[in-house]
């Protein structure tokens, strides 16, 4: 079990989005930022990108940083809540928490884990997929409470592994944010 939680917890964490030091994630070597995107950057069933979102993939673009949006859902679904996304690439389908999207990624831009970093809202999809992987992992606060029905069952045990790492002195949890100690 303890080496489970350990690929669980994330290198760190933000209240959302828009308040990641995409400075510092430079500084650290990142080349390269995947962004999940249901619930991280937009909520769900949203029909066009916000421009919260659209400022913060150009203010990641502008740091020198890649930003590519991936994420398990189909390029249908993306098209339709991301309307009017900034030119960003875009990996759907993932399979996430399988890291072979990532690695297929890192490959052919010539990238190495250690350059990576993976932000989303999900231990068991997108900070486990990081992990695996060897990327930075960033978990966010969610953009919004309403959610798939498959993703709030996830949800349940998410929160059992929370208070799991909780006890441990790991993390600390506040106002629907999770704060890595």
């Amino acid at each position: 079990m303890k080496r489970t939680m350990r690929f669980l917890l994330p290198d760190q964490s933000v209240p959302s989005f828009d308040q990641l030091d995409i400075r510092s994630l430079k500084e650290q070597g990142i080349q390269i930022l995947f962004v999940d995107i249901d619930n991280t950057i937009s909520a769900y069933a949203d029909t066009a990108c916000s421009l919260s979102a659209s400022r913060f993939l150009k203010r990641v673009k502008a740091a020198g940083i890649e930003p590519v949006l991936f994420t398990n859902n189909t390029k249908k679904h993306v098209d339709a809540v991301l309307a009017g996304r900034p030119d960003t690439d875009l990996m759907t389908f993932c399979l996430k928490p399988s890291p072979i999207a990532l690695f297929r990624a890192l490959r052919v831009r010539k990238l190495h884990p250690s350059q990576a970093a993976v932000l989303g809202d999900q231990l068991f999809t997108d900070m486990l997929c990081g992990r695996l992987a060897g990327a930075r992992t960033i978990l966010c606060g969610r953009v919004s409470q309403v959610e798939r029905r498959d993703t709030s069952i996830m949800r349940f045990f998410e929160n059992l592994a929370y208070t799991r790492m909780e006890k441990q002195g790991k993390i600390e949890r506040r106002d629907g944010y999770v704060r890595i100690l």
